[in-house]
């Protein structure tokens, strides 16, 4: 069933927090189980029934052309448009307003980094109904110090917005969750041609103004990916069915999923994990679950990987060890190194005997064999 709704993700960002991986990978492309994070988001809003979508785009928006070819998969009519140059939230939903993008109809907006499974049809029942001009879906979080904080009355409205409070300034643990249903005609209050923050400029007036603001908090999965260690989560929770987004590569076995060409046999494989096209595990290597492997990764004999995700092209030596950690395309990793807790940026190489923790290594970094043992 299709929900009348527009909607646009925005994709320009940076991901700093991310780097070294989104050096080269705009935050959104980013892969969660071997899918770029926006080609699930586009999955989740057409099984939601919603059909137009625009990605607004920045930061390497050349990169993003191959997410066209998903979308007509999944039957969605897909816009990409570029920023100018970097408007901030606010400013970017205007930009699009100015492009004639949008209609009349109600606006899904989401962020382009959040791994989250909103109720479409229920927020745009909440806000039909309450003849909203703005209503977010919410998340909560026992630490709030790091969202922007909501405080509802018993009807949704929304009563308070605070923006990263100290714990003494509030109870509430509902937070924007980045997921919002709009009127459109709300965004011809943000200044054209300006850097804008919605959620630090618009809303706060808006709430302070008591207009039909209100928010909606029905539980469901969300994830902000923005550090290192909630980018390994969602896609552990991806792999363990805690959130409804789906691996690339088909379903062989329970909690497994493999392209083709997948060569492995002696290997210890446990579950859940996600091997890529053209995959390589030497006899003896072993994956103690939580793993993704992308298109064409080599791992050597007596190799173990746990909790880890390694990205397309990347080569892990014999008898080494990687655990909780990120290893970027085309990267070498040598016998007998150890990374735990860390990223390996794109290309670099790791010389063998080398150990690192808690670790960021740039990209096209080398580093001779044995040379490095970090913050252990």
């Amino acid at each position: 069933m299709v929900v009348d709704v527009q909607a646009v993700i925005l994709a320009g960002g940076k991901g700093t927090r991310l780097r070294p991986i989104t050096e080269d990978v705009p935050k959104p492309l980013v892969p969660i189980a071997n899918r770029p994070l926006v080609v699930h988001q586009l999955a989740h809003l057409a099984a939601s029934g919603i059909t137009d979508v625009t990605l607004a785009l920045g930061y390497h928006a050349e990169a993003f052309e191959p997410v066209e070819a998903e979308a007509v998969r999944l039957g969605i009519d897909l816009r990409l448009i570029v920023e100018p140059q970097p408007l901030g939230t606010g400013g970017a939903l205007r930009w699009c307003a100015d492009q004639a993008i949008f209609d009349d109809r109600p606006l899904l907006w989401l962020n382009g980094d959040v791994v989250a499974t909103p109720n479409v049809r229920a927020l745009h029942e909440v806000h039909t109904a309450r003849d909203s001009v703005l209503t977010l879906w919410l998340s909560s979080a026992r630490d709030v110090q790091e969202f922007g904080v909501l405080e509802l009355d018993a009807d949704g409205r929304v009563q308070r917005f605070l923006e990263k409070p100290a714990p003494e300034e509030t109870a509430s643990h509902l937070i924007n969750a980045g997921i919002l249903m709009i009127d459109p005609r709300v965004l011809r209050r943000i200044p054209p041609d300006t850097f804008f923050s919605f959620e630090q400029q618009l809303l706060p007036m808006m709430v302070r103004e008591r207009e039909q603001v209100y928010g909606m908090f029905q539980g469901g999965y969300w994830l902000d990916t923005g550090r290192p260690r909630a980018y390994l989560a969602a896609n552990r929770h991806v792999l363990e069915g805690r959130v409804d987004w789906w691996p690339a590569g088909r379903h062989t076995d329970d909690g497994m999923w493999e392209g083709d060409g997948v060569k492995r046999d002696g290997v210890t494989v446990i579950n859940p994990a996600a091997l890529g096209d053209d995959v390589h595990l030497e006899s003896g290597a072993k994956l103690f679950g939580r793993t993704v492997l992308g298109d064409g990764v080599v791992v050597g004999s007596g190799t173990a990987l746990e909790n880890c995700v390694i990205f397309d092209g990347a080569e892990i030596g014999r008898d080494a060890e990687i655990v909780n950690s990120i290893v970027c395309a085309d990267a070498r990793i040598g016998d007998r190194a150890i990374v735990r807790d860390s990223i390996v940026g794109a290309r670099a190489r790791v010389g063998g005997r080398n150990e690192l923790h808690r670790t960021r290594l740039w990209n096209d970094t080398v580093l001779p064999p044995g040379v490095l043992v970090v913050d252990r």
